[in-house]
């Protein structure tokens, strides 16, 4: 879905608004220069909730460069 969604160079405000209209958390993070948001989603497989933190990097120019996807465990999934 972020592969798809939000491309290589996808520009920071697009990125925010993303993750805004999908209702996903943004939290702070360490670095000026990324965003860390908590995806919420379900398996289709296992029809259960999953929850991740998932980091997105941006360049000087405000592009996203890569982000990483971190699992949360025991988080209750968001209704």
């Amino acid at each position: 879905m972020l592969n798809a969604q939000l491309p290589q160079g996808t520009p920071r405000p697009r990125v925010i608004f993303f993750l805004s209209s999908q209702g996903f958390p943004i939290e702070n993070a360490r670095d000026a220069k990324a965003i860390v948001g908590i995806v919420h989603r379900v398996d289709t497989n296992t029809l259960q909730p999953e929850t991740a933190r998932v980091t997105f990097h941006f360049d000087a120019s405000d592009k996203l460069m890569s982000y990483e996807l971190d699992a949360v465990v025991n988080s209750p999934a968001k209704p």
